[in-house]
Formats: structure tokens, sequence, C-alpha cells
């Protein structure tokens, strides 16, 4: 007994001392990689057993963890979104593919992945770096490869209730830094913000929330706000909602995002339009026609600036339209495929100054320039880059996936589901929202503005086609026994979801 004690006992000590000395010195040369090895590895195994949670868990790093860098001044957070991206494929694809399952896809996934084969293949004709391929597909890829990992889950309308509270608690978040921020400027700016100056209209601070810059708050305020109105059109309205609404309303607003201020007003008049109740739409162009008449002087002033950025380029901004143009050519000159990807209009061809730069002389342009603080229109907007690095047909298989997943999206939004119609409307209004502020913003790849987006289209996956309406028979529970946002606190017991665990009705949001 004794020896057989003692063998089991070194059994399990020599392995630990062992793991634990080459720990201690793969940390003197790796410490940060080492960290991460220890404390991701549990969290990687946790994973595997409740994937849904692990994919909430990394949707908020996505959305917070460039805030995190800023905050904490540690450059390996910065990478915390593609990390937390690969560990979400690992969990999520890796069970399918061992079981021998087919890989589940969402609308338009055979588009971008034409997109991405083009960017690639025209850097390898163009002799692309290796380490400028690998940054600048990691970029382009990152938001497409979190939806392929969100679209191996089966997920269900009681899952979709569940995001939805997950996603209330988001926007109050957000409203409560916003305040903090309003009230101590200065000091917020300071701490998150990825420059040290605040910017003013009219003697107000222009908001950054719990994001670095008023840019994102905006489009995340307004993407809070559509979602909100979206459930009170499809699914109905309470206290709780409506007053939420108006506080995303009134963050975006305070942002002073002009084009995030004209996208919400022109999809709020289309959510309130599908409202089944009389009076809704009335009640909404009554209230743009009130706001356009208090702030009638801002909002000309806003439509002049936009006319001075993209047409006469008065206020100084002649780079952006100059990069808009140029990918144009770029894309001519490395016709049929593109310049390749880290090479055009991408954070990764500033980072690492492309030579196509150099040859079109914009270190002689105002904010093209590689010169630290003078180089702030390089990545200033979304086209450019989708243009000039992959080219006349990767840029057509781009928009081309963009139109199969509103296409699903515009099925979804007429369905006799409540949850699953307002998929579809808040994806459909956020589509329009993306397209506008990517005129100025690159709000398909930026983290976090990417991740609202491409989590609706990896949901995409469980939803509007009649194969996956029939796996989900098995796990979801029928329309009728869905509870809505105007119904009691509890619904009906439901099955066991696809982690194997129980799950009660969802509690609704009022």
């Amino acid at each position: 007994m004794g020896d057989a004690l003692t063998r089991s006992m070194a059994r399990t000590l020599v392995p630990a001392v062992v793991a634990v000395v080459v720990l201690t010195v793969a940390a003197a040369f790796e410490p940060v990689l080492v960290l991460v090895a220890v404390l991701g590895l549990p969290i990687v195994a946790w994973g595997f057993l409740r994937p849904k949670r692990f994919v909430a868990v990394a949707l908020l790093v996505c959305l917070f963890g460039k805030s995190a860098a800023v905050l904490t001044d540690v450059a390996a957070v910065d990478l915390a979104d593609e990390a937390v991206i690969a560990a979400s494929l690992l969990v999520c694809l890796g069970p399918r593919l061992l079981r021998g399952q087919p890989i589940r896809t969402f609308p338009g996934f055979g588009w971008f992945v034409v997109f991405l084969v083009l960017g690639v293949v025209s850097a390898l004709a163009a002799d692309v770096p290796p380490v400028v391929l690998g940054a600048g597909t990691s970029l382009a890829a990152k938001g497409i490869l979190l939806a392929l990992a969100i679209a191996q889950i089966q997920w269900t309308t009681s899952d979709v209730h569940r995001l939805a509270r997950g996603g209330v608690v988001v926007l109050l978040f957000i409203i409560a830094c916003s305040l903090v921020n309003l009230a101590i400027p200065q000091t917020w700016q300071l701490l998150i913000g990825n420059i040290d100056t605040v910017s003013y209209r009219a003697s107000i601070p222009s908001l950054i929330g719990p994001f670095v810059e008023p840019g994102t708050l905006g489009l995340m305020a307004a993407m809070g706000f559509l979602a909100v109105v979206a459930w009170n059109t499809a699914v109905g309205s309470s206290r709780t909602t409506v007053l939420l609404s108006i506080g995303m309303a009134l963050v975006a607003v305070f942002s002073f995002r002009r084009k995030t201020w004209l996208g919400m007003m022109g999809s709020f008049l289309w959510l309130s339009s599908r409202a089944r109740r009389p009076g809704v739409f009335a009640t909404a162009v009554f209230t743009v026609l009130g706001i356009v008449v208090v702030f009638a002087s801002t909002l000309s002033n806003a439509m002049t600036a936009l006319v001075s950025t993209y047409v006469d380029q008065s206020e100084g901004t002649a780079a952006r339209t100059v990069m808009t143009t140029d990918s144009f050519y770029v894309a001519l000159d490395y016709f049929p495929l593109g310049a390749g990807f880290g090479r055009f209009g991408s954070e990764t061809a500033s980072e690492y100054y492309s030579p196509i730069y150099l040859e079109r002389g914009y270190q002689h342009i105002w904010g093209l320039s590689e010169a630290a603080g003078n180089d702030l229109f390089l990545t200033d907007t979304m086209w450019p880059a989708i243009l000039g690095e992959a080219g006349i047909f990767g840029t057509l298989a781009f928009v081309l996936a963009l139109v199969a997943i509103f296409r699903r999206l515009r099925s979804l939004s007429f369905d006799e589901r409540p949850i699953v119609r307002w998929l579809g409307l808040t994806g459909i209004a956020w589509i329009a929202q993306y397209l506008l502020e990517s005129t100025g913003n690159p709000v398909f790849v930026s983290p976090p503005s990417y991740v609202p987006l491409f989590l609706l289209v990896g949901l995409l996956g469980s939803f509007g086609r009649k194969q996956q309406a029939s796996e989900a028979d098995a796990t979801d529970i029928t329309p009728e026994q869905e509870p809505v946002a105007a119904g009691i606190g509890k619904g009906p017991a439901e099955p066991r979801d696809a982690e194997g665990a129980g799950s009660r009705a969802p509690v609704p949001l009022r």
C-alpha cells in the first residue's frame, strides 16, 4: 500500500515539478505568453463545456479590449480581440470537425472567402512581406472569423432573449460611463482616450464613454438605439425600453458625429414604419420633425461640414478624398487583383508605411504622412482599403456578401416569431448605419465597431433556412411558448439547450 502510494505521488509530483520549472524558465523570456497560457488554457477548457457562455465573454473582450489596452498601457492587451476570436474558433469549430460534422456557414460566407482569397493572392503576387501580409489578413478577416465561430453553435430564440438581456446591461454600462465622462471630461479623456485633448462642440465635450474616441461611441450608441427601437417595433415596448432608447439616443447625440445623427434618424423612421400598431409611425415623423426644427442650425452646420469634407474639401480633409480617389487607380494599376492586404488604406498599411504611399507622395500630404500626429487620415475610411487591397473583384465579392446578408435579414423581418423578426429589423437598420459610417470610419474591421454586425451575421447561421429550423426544433421552444417583452415574468419550462444545461424561459426586458 505504501509503495503504491509512493509511486502514485511520484507520478504526480514529477510532471508537476517539471512543468513549474519549464514555465518559470519560459516566463523569464516571454512572460506575457506564459501568463496567457497559464490563465487561458483553463478558460478554453471551460469554453468546450459552455461554448455559448464562452462566446458571450469573448464578445465583451472584443468590445472593450481596446479601451482596456489604453487604460492599462499594456501593448499585449491590444491583441485581446484577435486572441479570443482564435479561441472561439477552437472552442466552437474544433468539436464539429472532430465529430466529422460539416462546418456551419452564414449568408454571404462564400463571398467573404472570395474576398479574403483575392486579398491574400494579391499580396503574394505583389511580394508583400509575410509579416505585413499576416497582419493585414488578420485585420481583414477577424470579423468574418468571429461570425464563423458564432455560426457553429445552434442558437435558439431563447438564446437570443438571453443575449438581448446581456445587451441591455452593456447599454446601461455605456450610459453610465458617458455620464461620468460628461461630469469630468478632461480626466476621463486622459484616463481612457487615445488622445489627451477633449473635443468640444458649443462648449459641450464630445463624449467617448467607455471607448477610446467619439466615433466609436457614436456608432455603438447608434447600434444600441436602433436595436431597442427594433425591439419596440417587433416585440413590444415598455417603459424600460422607451427610456433605454432615449438614453442611447442622447449618448449618440453627445458624441457629436454627423453621420451617426443622420443615419439614426433615417433608420428610426423606417423602423417605426414597420410597427404593427397605429400611430407609431406618425409619432416618429413628428418627433424627427421636432428635432429638425429645434436643432435646425446644428443640422445645417452638420450638412455643410459633410459637403466641405467630401466635396469642396475646404476643411482641410482632402486626405480622405485623395485616398478614396487613389484606391480606384491602385485597383486599376494592380488589375485584376489588388495591391494585397496590408498595402493600402488599412491600419496595417499605416503601421508598416506602405511603399505605395511613398510612390504617390503621401508623405507630403497633410494627414497622410508617416510622421506621428500627421497620419490621422490614413485609416479614416473603409472602402479604399477594400478596393485598393482586394481589387475590383474583391470589392464586388464583399458587396455581394453584404447583399446576401441583407436578403436573409429581410426574410427574417417578416417572420411570425417576434424575436426573429427583431433580428431581421435590427440587422437591416445596422447595415444601413454601417454603410453610412463606412465613408469615414473603418467600421468593418476596427475594434470594437465590427463586433455587433458580425455577431448578428453569425446568429444568421441558425435562422432562416428550413434545415436550420428543423435542427432547432429539438432544442427550441415553439413561438406560442415564447414570452414577449409585455408578457409575465415566467414562461413554461424549456428543454435543455445546446450546452446541456436546463434553462428557464427568459425574463422579459421590462
